[in-house]
């Protein structure tokens, strides 16, 4: 079957924009052009692939598939542009990365990022954050080659590679009433208020989960922002306590001012490793990286596990 890429472009831009007329305006083209594209797609499929009805587009059983392997078959056309471009303009390659919410932050660019960068030049890394789950289906889907993240509810599709663990840790500014304790409780850091993350994904239930068990409750929440950044500086604003998750290598490193809480009870921690597609070969430029994070990470450095 032999299948126009560009016709599979514009079936995903109508999917996606949710109509004809949004898709023609992405694409730059008459909305009975991108009508007579799907229209000869399903033809040429033998199948319908979608409805449009109450304004909104309706997908067929055949076309959800079709919207899924299409959207892979784009992405990999870009990767493929983007690679070839990288030869033309002399780099080593590229490797886009994925990386847990909590691992925004100074330790991880210092010691990590920063290393790999200098180590590898010529390589283009792409590193975006965000929640642990959303990072690792972004694997499996192709957005990315690699996530460092925290092992919560994961996609049952990935590979999970166990690197280390991560600690809870309070944090506060310098001049918050609690840095100055020798020992703080949980009832203490309960009663000065947490900044918290909006209770709206799986991740951010997990992370109350945690806190929960420690025996924090959304009752202890002050106020409440998505984001590791945007919690550090409401923390340095002096509104709360913020907690985080920081692995051994990111000790002696706090976001931002803020200074970590001697807390008297043992704090949780959390499996932190690497996320990758199963049963399939990874470039130089994402083997070198997973490479990098193991050594950087837990001080080994071994070959890439099959």
């Amino acid at each position: 079957m032999a299948l126009d890429l560009f016709r599979l472009l514009v079936f995903v831009t109508v999917v996606d924009r949710n109509g004809y007329s949004a898709a023609a305006r992405h694409l730059g083209l008459a909305q009975p052009t991108v009508s007579h594209h799907v229209g000869e797609l399903e033809r040429a499929l033998g199948t319908t692939l979608l409805h449009y009805e109450q304004r909104a587009v309706h997908l067929t059983a055949a076309g959800r598939e079709v919207y899924r392997v299409a959207s892979v078959m784009l992405r990999e056309q870009d990767q493929l542009t983007e690679s070839l471009k990288d030869i033309e303009q002399g780099r080593r390659g590229r490797v886009r990365l994925g990386a847990s919410i909590a691992f925004e932050q100074k330790y991880f660019m210092e010691r990590v990022v920063a290393p790999f960068c200098r180590a590898h030049q010529g390589t283009l890394l792409s590193l975006r954050f965000g929640h642990s789950r959303r990072e690792a289906q972004a694997v499996v889907d192709r957005e990315l080659d690699l996530a460092y993240v925290i092992s919560w509810h994961l996609p049952h599709e990935v590979h999970f590679e166990r690197l280390h663990e991560a600690t809870l840790t309070f944090l506060a500014a310098p001049g918050h009433p609690l840095v100055g304790e020798e020992r703080v409780t949980v009832d203490q850091i309960g009663a000065a208020g947490l900044i918290t993350a909006p209770l709206t994904g799986v991740e951010s239930t997990y992370y109350r989960l945690v806190l929960r068990e420690f025996g924090l409750t959304g009752d202890h929440s002050v106020l409440e922002m998505d984001g590791l950044q945007p919690r550090v500086l409401a923390a340095e604003a002096g509104l709360g306590v913020v907690a985080t998750f920081i692995p051994e290598y990111g000790r002696g490193s706090s976001p931002g001012s803020l200074v970590p809480l001697s807390v008297e009870e043992p704090a949780p921690t959390v499996e932190v490793g690497l996320v990758r597609r199963r049963a399939e070969p990874e470039s130089a430029s994402t083997g070198a990286l997973a490479d990098w994070l193991r050594a950087a990470t837990t001080g080994s450095r071994r070959t890439r596990p099959a």
